[in-house]
């Protein structure tokens, strides 16, 4: 097969060959609507994040379900009427059908008609498996609250009052680990497990009298000046 290929050509696709992007299994995001006093409704399927790793992080994409737009739609419409309700978003464990073991994210309903973006954050354990899940809506305020509605505002408002959301972020996040303090070498100990005291500092004499002594003695055996005549001569 390969002998139609040039040398040089053969070579290129060997050497490219392991650049490929390898598949990983895929992750499935379920979400539903749950009201703290209404019977917990059963997940809906929200999307498939596909993995592939040709570095060393893997990548993601999210594929949504065939009917994401209109179950959306369909929870935003029912978030209008009930007050503390929440919308939660689930990553199925692989091989796991019972949700109580899947990783769940919950925010306020109330802030999913008017919410244009969302962002997964998918967390990866050591060994690249997700084990977490953060979901987050945008734009909403700063303290949380869910916006006031009017009081002239119908029950169930139309299709056309909701909000899309036309952009969702995900994100992959590995474990990250903090560098490592810089111990410092411990003291000197001595047999007896004290720690060695350090030599007791030089006085300046201590230091410099051999320097002094040898000033001092060549300053004694240095010979005088001759002394000057006490008068001067007498003229002839």
């Amino acid at each position: 097969m390969f002998s139609r290929f040039p040398p040089l050509v053969l070579l290129v696709l060997l050497v490219l060959a392991p650049v490929r992007a390898q598949a990983l299994p895929g992750l499935r995001l379920k979400h539903r609507l749950l009201h703290p006093s209404l019977p917990a409704p059963p997940f809906e399927d929200r999307a498939t994040v596909l993995l592939s790793r040709s570095g060393p992080d893997p990548d993601a994409r999210l594929v949504p379900s065939e009917t994401f737009a209109d179950d959306l739609l369909q929870l935003s419409s029912a978030a209008e009427g009930l007050k503390d309700a929440l919308y939660q978003v689930a990553l199925e464990h692989p091989g796991d059908a019972d949700h109580s073991q899947w990783a769940i994210s919950s925010v306020l309903a109330c802030h999913l008609p008017h919410s244009t973006a969302d962002s997964l954050t998918i967390h990866l354990d050591q060994n690249g498996n997700p084990f977490s899940l953060d979901y987050f809506l945008a734009p909403v305020p700063h303290n949380g609250a869910c916006p006031k509605r009017a009081r002239k505002a119908s029950a169930q408002p139309g299709p056309a009052h909701l909000r899309p959301i036309t952009n969702t972020t995900v994100v992959l996040r590995s474990p990250s680990f903090p560098p490592l303090p810089q111990l410092r070498v411990p003291p000197p100990v001595t047999a007896e497990g004290k720690p060695v005291q350090p030599p007791k500092e030089k006085s300046f004499l201590e230091k410099y009298w051999m320097y002094i002594a040898i000033a001092l003695i060549a300053m004694t055996f240095a010979p005088a000046p001759p002394e000057e005549e006490a008068g001067g001569r007498g003229q002839g």
